[in-house]
């Protein structure tokens, strides 16, 4: 609440990013005890899914969900929904992209289920229909739901762009308000295969994910965000000219320069410092340091 309150006094909106994390089985028993983990389908421990997340995920013991573990998952996202408004956050965003549940539940790489949930395009996008129908009958009709989405995974036989953009449009028209356009799984055995590409130092190198959300925007009526290497404010404001995409997304980096924003709407043209090292992601992660730029350390 402390956060949302200093966003509020400094002029800003904040939305509330909802996931079902990502692990050898994805989402963790949901009921008390040591259950193994809910998965979308059982996996192989030889899996390309568990190779190509080498350095951050291990196979474990898992199972495929239920019907009423599903249930439950659909459930949580609209009780979360309830809290989220009530503490004053502007806004909810279902977070669809990268390794976690709901990614993959729309890859066929990792969902298998020949039931309502597997299968055609329409069945693997349920349940992400699904939570925005349970979120918008907590939440009311004018409170904004976002998601993010990923569009195509970077693993040998997983989603491809021309399902992703299928999907994409199921989902948007289910409700959701605006779609930020991300990749699905990931392959961390080469970071190119992830949305946390490196070494972004000329202009040609940003916006990588720009014909996504270009051939998206084309087919959906509500708001894209492109994310992805974005640094250079002239290259954002031509994206959206040209429109490529309505809003921009960004994230490393405010880690290494928070008042970025600010300098820009003060007259300041200048790209960007970072240039998508990862250290900042592999400190943290693989090492448990505080999220900073390690650039220069």
């Amino acid at each position: 609440m402390d956060v949302i309150k200093a966003v509020h006094e400094n002029g800003g909106k904040i939305a509330i990013q909802f996931v079902a994390e990502s692990g050898p089985g994805i989402f963790q028993g949901i009921s008390s005890g040591n259950e193994d983990a809910i998965a979308v389908s059982v996996l192989s421990e030889d899996h390309i899914y568990f190779k190509s997340l080498e350095l951050f995920v291990s196979y474990g013991k898992h199972h495929a969900a239920t019907e009423a573990e599903l249930m439950e998952i659909i459930a949580r996202y609209a009780k979360a929904a309830v809290l989220v408004k009530a503490i004053g956050a502007d806004a909810i965003q279902v977070h669809a992209a990268h390794q976690n549940f709901l990614v993959q539940m729309l890859s066929p790489l990792t969902n298998t289920r020949d039931d309502k949930w597997g299968g055609s395009i329409e069945n693997r996008t349920r349940l992400h229909c699904e939570i925005y129908k349970a979120i918008r009958a907590e939440v009311g009709d004018d409170y904004p739901i976002l998601i993010k989405l990923g569009v195509q995974d970077a693993v040998d036989g997983g989603l491809q762009f021309a399902e992703g953009k299928k999907a994409a449009k199921i989902i948007a028209d289910c409700g959701y308000d605006a779609l930020e356009i991300s990749q699905g799984l990931q392959n961390y055995v080469d970071w190119s295969g992830t949305p946390m590409h490196m070494q972004i130092n000329k202009i040609e190198d940003e916006a990588y994910f720009k014909s996504w959300s270009q051939e998206i925007k084309q087919i959906i009526t509500k708001p894209v965000i492109l994310t992805g290497g974005l640094r250079s404010p002239a290259l954002m404001e031509r994206l959206i000219q040209d429109g490529v995409t309505d809003c921009i997304g960004m994230c490393r980096p405010f880690v290494r320069e928070p008042d970025l924003i600010q300098r820009w709407q003060n007259g300041e043209r200048k790209k960007s410092k970072c240039t998508s090292c990862n250290k900042c992601l592999a400190e943290l992660f693989l090492r448990g340091k505080p999220l900073e730029c390690y650039l220069d350390q």
